[in-house]
């Protein structure tokens, strides 16, 4: 700027009036009032370039001089004039700006059918499930129901099977004798009954009727179902279920090898709970299959009030018989030969598969204190209290006595007194 003013200068010299009106131009132009409005017309003139903004003289710039950033006479471009132009608040957007919004909301709303086609889809599809969820339980509830029915008319025909085999052995028993006795003791035990070992009469009944745990005097009917199915004399490998019963154990292992007769004298002499299972395995493949057939056996022999669930008599709440229905499983088990040799033997040997030996004892010390005793089976848990099933011999009489329930020592002597009184009378 400063060098037009000479030129100013001599101008206002010369000519006072023109020179007064250049030298307000020139104070407008460097105060920076005029300028603007310059620029403002060349706007008008040029609509698509917009001034830039003024920006602040650069560091070191001299305003005066008009040197910097800020410098009057810099040309400004025309995008920078455009970057100037203001925006109103009623501009509106561009062809593309709104061809791209009008796209997005189409988007926007094809999303949206396709999700409610979604839901109505998971809604129609949640609802056959729910239809074939119902179908299949329905099914289900038919399935037990038929199940239940086949159950219940195979129970039945082994029922009648039962009762008839039952009526042929009582038609082949010799009729029942008077009693000569005077009434039975009384004794301590819970639970007893006293039957004829020839000819099945009761002499006696103590509460007999009541269900009850019986012990291990229900390996009676485990012995019983192994005779009945013969070969005693091959081998029985000792399966891995043995592994975990207590507390009364031989000490047989999985794996090892023994003679089944061998297994069946520990059980009736030591009353082993590990060889109960390993036997009932060996029969029927499981200890729950070898209950069923304890159970449908006791069916045949009349014991109706009873049901076993396991071989070694172990508590559980499914089992139970009582004082009369076990006198009907002594009876038979007194004329089994083989259980009627092992009964009666009060020690004995047994070879573990290891290779030592072990001697058995039998705990029934009736047997042992009571010349006319030669038999059966002792059996104890929390839940049956002491029990003895017992047999006796005297001169042509033959007796079989059952004491459920009893306590500590008193089952010897219970058992013991009813016997001497069943042998006694004619």
């Amino acid at each position: 700027m400063l060098r037009h003013r000479p030129f100013l200068l001599r101008s206002f010299s010369f000519q006072p009036i023109a020179g007064a009106a250049v030298f307000a131009c020139f104070l407008l132009l460097a105060s920076g009032t005029l300028l603007p409005c310059l620029r403002a017309q060349d706007v008008a003139d040029q609509p698509a370039k917009v001034p830039p903004p003024l920006r602040p003289p650069a560091a070191g710039g001299d305003e005066s001089t008009g040197q910097g950033q800020g410098s009057i006479d810099e040309p400004a471009g025309p995008m920078e004039g455009a970057a100037m132009l203001p925006q109103t608040a009623g501009s509106t957007p561009s062809g593309a700006d709104a061809a791209s919004g009008k796209a997005s909301s189409e988007e926007e709303d094809a999303l949206a059918a396709r999700e409610a086609v979604l839901e109505k889809i998971a809604d129609s599809l949640s609802a056959r499930m729910k239809a074939l969820s119902e179908r299949e339980r329905v099914l289900r509830e038919q399935e037990a129901a038929l199940e239940s029915r086949v159950r219940a008319i195979s129970e039945r025909e082994a029922a009648l099977e039962a009762r008839e085999n039952l009526l042929e052995r009582q038609e082949k028993l010799p009729p029942p004798q008077p009693w000569g006795g005077g009434p039975a003791p009384s004794i301590v035990g819970k639970y007893a009954a006293v039957i004829d070992a020839q000819s099945g009469q009761f002499y006696h009944l103590k509460d007999a009727d009541t269900q009850t745990p019986v012990a291990s005097t229900q390996k009676l009917l485990t012995s019983l179902l192994v005779i009945r199915d013969g070969d005693l004399d091959a081998t029985v490998v000792v399966p891995p279920e043995v592994n975990g019963v207590e507390p009364t154990l031989i000490g047989i292992k999985p794996g090892e090898e023994y003679v089944r007769r061998d297994l069946l004298k520990a059980l009736l002499v030591r009353s082993g709970n590990d060889v109960a299972v390993c036997l009932a395995v060996d029969n029927a493949g499981s200890v729950e299959a070898f209950a069923d057939k304890m159970n449908a056996y006791a069916l045949s022999l009349g014991m109706e009030n009873s049901h076993f669930v396991n071989p070694h008599g172990l508590p559980d709440s499914r089992q139970y018989s009582t004082a009369h229905d076990m006198a009907l499983l002594a009876f038979e088990a007194y004329h089994n030969p083989v259980i009627r040799e092992f009964v009666q033997i009060t020690s004995c040997e047994f070879e573990l598969g290891s290779g030592t030996p072990r001697t058995l004892i039998n705990t029934n010390k009736v047997l042992r204190n009571y010349d006319f005793c030669n038999g059966m089976k002792t059996g104890y848990t929390n839940a049956s209290g002491y029990c003895l099933v017992s047999s006796g011999a005297k001169e042509e009489r033959e007796r079989i006595v059952v004491v459920l329930g009893s306590s500590g020592t008193w089952v010897w002597k219970d058992s013991q007194v009813l016997l001497e009184w069943a042998l006694s009378a004619n």
